[in-house]
């Protein structure tokens, strides 16, 4: 399954990459299209993963998960 990770900002959106690739991961950042307020500024994190080990790393690591969706 591919993992949209939604985590606002270019910066986390930068950490998480280089996080999460560090884990093994191959990781894309994104731009969410018509993002809500919620979104902060708008960037995600796409990944492939069969579990949502993904946002567990990311979360431990203190970067802020805003919305994951299962694409």
């Amino acid at each position: 399954m591919i993992l949209y990770i939604k985590v606002g900002s270019i910066t986390n959106a930068q950490r998480g990459q280089r996080l999460l690739r560090s884990n093994g991961y191959k990781p894309q950042i994104k731009k969410v299209e018509n993002p809500t307020q919620t979104d902060g500024c708008g960037y995600a994190l796409e990944v492939e993963s069969g579990d949502k080990a993904p946002v567990n790393i990311l979360e431990k690591n203190r970067i802020k998960v805003r919305g994951v969706e299962v694409l």
